[in-house]
């Protein structure tokens, strides 16, 4: 018999994972598939080569900054 694990998640995380999963499918199992789906990556080939390096390191700091703002709200920090 394997182990198992509780894990807690938020009810907004659940209600997404719900409508993921398919009929006959367990939360075991959907989260094994989502964690091992091939994802398609062709859409993002050559997306970067026309953005500016300057532009593109702003955005990834603002982007962070606002994560962290949204921890802090949520209390995860």
């Amino acid at each position: 018999m394997m182990a198992s694990k509780t894990l807690m998640i938020q009810e907004d995380t659940y209600n997404l994972l719900v409508k993921l999963k398919t009929k006959n499918e367990s939360f075991n199992d959907l989260i094994l598939r989502l964690i091992y789906a091939k994802q398609d990556l062709d859409p993002f080939f050559g997306l970067l080569e026309e953005v500016d390096e300057k532009e593109l390191d702003d955005a990834i700091l603002e982007a962070r900054d606002l994560n962290d703002k949204i921890d802090e709200e949520r209390g995860d920090i």
